[in-house]
């Protein structure tokens, strides 16, 4: 028992009260009314940066040093890669070495696209007139202008992941599906579609896309109202002019070897991760990484020559972080999000890619247009 003292009363006197401990609740438990405030009041806002004051104390301060060996990375994939294409053009092996040459040209540009992403997201280094620079080559293969990456990934993409219409990257809704007859003609070369051409989608969606957006959409959209687009034009009419000294060189009969297999390798290098790491999500008003993102686990040797790009919850996370670190950040979150934190093989979430539409019917719902059948996200 314990005595409490009210205080004194108006006549002077003191008055106390007796009541039992057994019926008082505990400090760290909470009461009734606690317990029924916590279900009216939303939960805290689970945006990037709950998520990393969360993560960052457990993180170390090298993670957040620029990662200087990804210039070493596409030094030694660009040496390659040119050393392939002379090959092709000087030696003029049989075709099969050709063929060969050219998927190899391929896999060195999906490397360097990589370590360009790193490399314009600051995380390789923070001068802009280095990142300009080996973007500019490290985004030719693909024709996309650095400052139209940097605006059209780096801003956009990353400031309203999955967002309708305001993320490049998210695919539409059912409402925008009806009124454009653009996303209805690209529709059947999306996986899910249940067309044979979209297994072609992979092998050339990110070249395609991105030159057209960038010298017809970007002229139409407000959403690029704020990209300086005469340094976007001047980029890419410079990357037009020196790959086209190249095909030049390399003569039409090897066009196939240096240009076709080459854009078809590092396409599909590049989107069946981009793909997979988005597009099984649902769309978020809030920018959640652990709702509208997936990271894809692959096979060590895999991992280690596409700079674990798969850790994409964690990219998202910490976008100027070196995927050099992805892992530490993952093992971190399956600790502290085991509920909410996404992530699976990457050959599981491709086979999910084709068993699922890529229209939204709502949020949290993907429809197919023409058949009418509906599929939840992850």
């Amino acid at each position: 028992m314990v005595v409490g003292d009210w205080g004194r009363s108006h006549k002077g006197k003191t008055k106390t009260m007796t009541f039992d401990t057994t019926l008082t609740p505990k400090l760290d438990a909470p009461t009734s009314s606690e317990t029924e405030l916590a279900k009216i009041l939303p939960p805290p806002a689970r945006n990037i940066g709950f998520y990393r004051r969360e993560l960052m104390p457990s993180l170390g301060p090298e993670v957040f040093k620029p990662n200087l060996d990804r210039l070493v990375w596409f030094s030694v994939c660009a040496i390659g890669a040119l050393a392939a294409f002379f090959s092709i053009v000087v030696l003029n092996p049989a075709w099969p070495v050709k063929i060969a040459l050219g998927v190899f040209i391929g896999v060195c540009n999906g490397i360097i696209g990589f370590a360009t992403h790193e490399l314009l997201h600051g995380s390789v280094t923070k001068n802009e007139r280095l990142q300009s620079f080996f973007g500019f080559f490290g985004l030719m293969p693909y024709l996309i202008s650095p400052t139209y990456w940097k605006y059209v990934h780096n801003r956009l993409h990353h400031g309203k992941t999955q967002q309708t219409i305001r993320d490049p990257d998210a695919f539409p809704t059912m409402r925008i599906y009806k009124s454009s007859k653009f996303v209805q003609a690209i529709f059947p070369f999306t996986p899910g579609s249940g067309r044979k051409r979209s297994y072609l989608y992979f092998f050339f969606w990110l070249s395609f896309h991105e030159f057209v957006a960038q010298i017809y959409l970007r002229f139409r959209n407000g959403l690029f109202d704020a990209m300086d687009h005469r340094r976007v034009t001047i980029e890419l009419s410079a990357q037009i002019f020196v790959l086209g000294a190249m095909l030049w060189i390399a003569g039409p009969s090897n066009w196939l070897y240096v240009m076709i297999l080459p854009i078809a390798a590092q396409n599909y290098m590049l989107m069946s991760y981009i793909s997979t790491n988005h597009n099984l999500s649902p769309l978020t008003n809030e920018n959640d990484p652990l709702a509208n993102s997936l990271t894809v686990t692959n096979h060590p040797v895999i991992e280690f020559f596409t700079l674990n790009f798969g850790y994409h919850v964690e990219h998202h996370l910490f976008p100027t972080v070196s995927a050099k670190y992805a892992k530490q950040i993952h093992k971190e979150l399956k600790l502290k999000f085991p509920d909410t934190y996404k992530h699976m093989p990457k050959g599981e979430a491709m086979r999910k890619l084709y068993q699922t539409s890529r229209i939204y019917k709502n949020s949290n719902t993907l429809i197919h247009p023409e058949t009418l059948q509906t599929f939840d996200t992850i």
